[in-house]
C-alpha cells in the first residue's frame, strides 16, 4: 500500500498520530480491563476495536514512512534508519496486541455464552485462575505496545526536530 501525501501533504507525518495515540489508549485500556474481568466482559469488544484500529494506523504509518523514506531530498542517517527499524517493529507489537486482544476478548465472550457446562479450558477462562492469567497475558502485551510505539514515537521526534534545529 503506497501512500505518499494527503490533502497536499507528506502523509507520514499526519498518519503517525494515529497509532501514537490509539495503541497507548488502547494499552492503557487493556491494563485496567486486566484488573476488572467484568469491564472486560462489558467493553473487551471496545478494545479491540481501539487495538484493531492502532495496529493499521501501525501498518499506514509504517507504509507511508518508507515511501518517505524513499523521496527525493530525504537525508538518510543512521537515527532515521533506526526509527525506521523501530517502526517495522512497532508494526509488529501492534498487530501481536490486536490479535492478544481479540482471541482474549473472544475466548471470554465464548466461554460465557457458547462454552457454559462444558468443563476444560472454558472452565478455566471462567476462573480466577483464568483471569489471572489473562491479566498477565493483557499487561505484558499492553506494555510491550506501548514501549514500542514511544520508543518509535520518540526516535522518530529526534530525528525530525535535531535536524530542523541542526543539532543532529
Amino acid at each position: 500500500m503506497e501512500i505518499t501525501t494527503l490533502f497536499g501533504l507528506p502523509a507520514h507525518p499526519l498518519l503517525v498520530h494515529m497509532p501514537v495515540v490509539i495503541v497507548p489508549l488502547a494499552a492503557l485500556m487493556a491494563v485496567v480491563m486486566a484488573f476488572h474481568p467484568a469491564w472486560l466482559d462489558r467493553f473487551g469488544w471496545w478494545l479491540v476495536a481501539f487495538a484493531g484500529a492502532g495496529f493499521v494506523g501501525a501498518i499506514l504509518a509504517a507504509s507511508s514512512g518508507e515511501q518517505l523514506q524513499e523521496l527525493p531530498g530525504i537525508e538518510q542517517s543512521a537515527g532515521l534508519d533506526r526509527h525506521a527499524e523501530l517502526g517495522q517493529t512497532a508494526e509488529v507489537v501492534a498487530g501481536i496486541f490486536f490479535f492478544v486482544t481479540l482471541i482474549v476478548v473472544g475466548a471470554r465472550w465464548w466461554a460465557r455464552h457458547k462454552a457454559a457446562g462444558s468443563g476444560g479450558i472454558w472452565e478455566f477462562i471462567r476462573s480466577k485462575a483464568g483471569a489471572i492469567v489473562i491479566a498477565v497475558v493483557l499487561v505484558i502485551s499492553a506494555g510491550a505496545a506501548m514501549y514500542t510505539m514511544v520508543q518509535v514515537g520518540h526516535q522518530g521526534a529526534k530525528v525530525t526536530w535535531n535536524e530542523k534545529l541542526g543539532s543532529g
